[in-house]
């Protein structure tokens, strides 16, 4: 098989599976090692705006940020709530979703994983939490915004408003959450398990955050980030 041939095909898989992992793939896994493949792969990295990684035996495509044919944009969070959905609806997704990342990986000793599974309802008790507080002092709220460049208090405003019982439309707290974990579950980062109750991290979602995504200064970012708010706003 000619190198780009090879390469074209590792593309493929990339595209179609996200991952290519050395244990069921070895011989097109090794492939990425070539010399000529990985120049011929380099190309279309430049070209198509997105970058190819190894980490811990398999293989990952990664969008550049901006790149709104391989990953997330705005349209398409506002429309994993609903067709009709607002700005904030994103924003709301966005912040959910990084803050679950935090409540997996914001640990701050060597292995910054600090748990193996999150229940929903834990979820939402942490998110009601952060946002009464961004609500109960609106001038705080703003010194955060000016500093973090995120409107706090329209996407805490924006929970607020939601429906606590345990319902899935996307009026609902649960169901927002679920909306939100089932776009990172189409990415297989993340898994709903025990009746959609409990999230689970994916082996995909451990390996890029521990070996590619979270060096120590970038733990200390997401920690100031997310424990920074919360300590601000209780001052």
């Amino acid at each position: 098989m000619s190198d780009i041939k090879t390469a074209l095909k590792i593309y493929r898989k990339l595209l179609e599976k996200g991952q290519l992992d050395r244990e069921t793939e070895g011989d097109l896994f090794l492939e990425f090692r070539n010399a000529e493949v990985r120049a011929i792969l380099a190309e279309f990295e430049e070209e198509l705006d997105f970058k190819a990684i190894e980490v811990a035996g398999s293989l990952y495509i990664l969008p550049n940020s901006g790149n709104g044919v391989l990953g997330f944009t705005t349209k398409d969070l506002r429309e994993g709530v609903a067709t009709d959905a607002k700005l904030v609806d994103a924003y709301l997704l966005s912040y959910i979703s990084m803050f679950i990342l935090f409540l997996f990986y914001g640990g701050r000793n060597r292995n910054p994983k600090q748990r193996e599974f999150l229940r929903i309802s834990q979820l939402i008790e942490e998110l009601d939490r952060r946002f009464a507080l961004a609500l109960a002092d609106r001038e705080q709220s703003k010194a955060l915004e000016e500093k973090y460049a995120l409107n706090f208090t329209k996407i805490a405003e924006l929970w607020e408003s939601k429906q606590d019982f345990e319902e899935r439309g996307r009026k609902t707290k649960t169901g927002t959450i679920l909306n939100t974990c089932r776009l990172l579950e189409r990415e297989n980062l993340l898994r709903l398990v025990e009746e959609d109750r409990e999230l689970r991290p994916t082996r995909k979602l451990d390996n890029l955050m521990l070996n590619y995504y979270l060096d120590e200064g970038r733990v200390e970012e997401i920690n100031g980030f997310f424990k920074g708010v919360v300590l601000d706003a209780e001052n």
